[in-house]
């Protein structure tokens, strides 16, 4: 029954690209974070992020 709705929610998030966004969010989320542990060694820093996103 559970596999069932997965199913469902699976077919009907898929319907509106919605799927397609969890998948980039969580491969972008995955670099940004295997990003920061490799350069974690020191230095601080750290507010030169670009994230896609306007900047007033």
């Amino acid at each position: 029954m559970k596999l069932l709705i997965i199913l469902v929610a699976a077919l009907a998030l898929n319907s509106c690209n919605t799927l397609i966004g969890i998948g980039r969010d969580t491969k972008q989320g995955y670099q940004w974070t295997k990003e920061k542990i490799q350069n974690s060694g020191g230095g601080g820093g750290g507010g030169d992020e670009n994230y896609g996103a306007p900047v007033y």
